[in-house]
């Protein structure tokens, strides 16, 4: 009995020894078939006008948002990445700059709740608040389910390393435009009767905008292993959009310019702008 406990004593302390002293053994993670995450992003969002020698790039706004992922993986290597997010867009378009030689003026009305007149192209302008539009900042918030495949490196430290690319698609949920204005007398259509510039918030523009947009993904980032299959991670994605945020002008219903200065006659504007998006995320799978 005692040369089987002196026998112990000696297995235990030579295991003991084995491990370091100050840190606790690595629990490598085990292969799962799939995977869930928590993610909170930030975004970089602009407007790439297709006539730019008639309108430019606004400001470069900052979005943010959440998301819950969803990944099923094929091998240690490779995955899909699946789940939904809720994002605000934010950028702006100028639609009167002075430095483009085909810039013209675009108008709007507004009633007295401050929400957007139809207007009827070839008409004079309908009842309400004329104004010009300046410049237009955007707040747009989707709901985006994206489809990623996401190919890792092996385990390097704490650290798996990996690319990405995919598609995305965003349904609208709500609309809002921040607009630089002069307010006009609606019978007086000159230079000469502008008044002064402000500001209007929070004007619901969900009418002239798309419900839908689809995207082109590509990203790259990082996993840091806390334990097991626990690990926070961080990637930032270049988002291009392929279809127009803006209403198309046989669809736009607000926004309208003279056919020629002065003459009173009025069509329809389309500023065709793609967007595109800078996001940086992170969060933790489990």
């Amino acid at each position: 009995m005692n040369k089987f406990l002196l026998f112990l004593s000696f297995y235990l302390l030579l295991s003991t020894n084995i491990v370091p002293q100050n840190n606790d053994p690595i629990v490598k993670p085990e292969f799962r078939e799939y995977r869930f995450g928590i993610t909170a992003l930030s975004s970089l969002g602009w407007l790439t006008p297709l006539q730019q020698k008639i309108y430019s790039r606004g400001k470069i706004g900052l979005g943010f948002g959440w998301g819950f992922n969803v990944e099923k993986n094929f091998n240690p290597n490779t995955s899909f990445r699946t789940g939904f997010s809720i994002s605000t867009f934010k950028a702006g378009l100028n639609y009167f700059d002075d430095n483009l030689s085909l810039n013209h003026r675009t108008y709007y009305v507004l009633d007295a709740q401050e929400e957007f007149v139809n207007w009827s192209s070839d008409t004079p302008p309908p009842d309400g608040d004329l104004y010009q539009l300046i410049n237009r900042k955007y707040n747009i918030k989707y709901f985006n389910i994206p489809f990623i495949l996401k190919l890792k490196t092996n385990e390097i430290g704490y650290f798996t390393y990996y690319g990405e690319f995919g598609a995305s698609i965003g349904f609208k949920t709500k609309a809002l435009v921040e607009d630089d204005i002069i307010a006009l007398d609606s019978n007086l259509l000159s230079l000469d009767n502008f008044g002064n510039s402000s500001t209007k918030k929070d004007i619901d523009i969900k009418e002239g905008t798309k419900t839908i947009r689809l995207g082109l993904s590509l990203g790259a980032g990082a996993e840091y292993n806390l334990s097991g299959n626990t690990s926070l991670f961080f990637q930032l994605n270049w988002n291009y959009f392929l279809l127009d945020q803006l209403k198309s002008a046989d669809n736009e219903n607000f926004l309208r310019k003279e056919t020629s200065e002065g003459s009173g006659v009025f069509e329809s504007v389309g500023a065709k702008s793609i967007p595109g998006t800078i996001v940086l995320s992170f969060g933790v799978l489990f």
